[in-house]
């Protein structure tokens, strides 16, 4: 059964949002974005304002960690955690 950070809505929107703002076709939740070359330095910001502007949130990124960012399933479940809801 899918919970908040594997298939469900918070899921679903972070792969369209990879998609709409990146370009980039999902594989798969799991797939790791950055050591598949799909997002580098500079699409990571650009993804970091799209998920504050879809989610209508502030990350807390003052101690940023980047394995936070390399999958779909990584930011679902690290917005789950900061208290984001889909």
């Amino acid at each position: 059964m899918p919970d908040a950070t594997t298939g469900g809505p918070m899921t679903d929107q972070l792969t369209d949002l990879v998609r709409d703002r990146l370009g980039v076709d999902v594989p798969s939740s799991d797939t790791d974005l950055i050591a598949e070359g799909l997002i580098d330095s500079l699409a990571l910001v650009t993804l970091i304002v799209g998920i504050e502007d879809t989610f209508g949130c502030r990350l807390p990124l003052d101690d940023f960690d980047i394995d936070r960012f390399r999958s779909v399933d990584a930011m679902a479940a690290f917005l789950v955690e900061s208290g984001v809801t889909a």
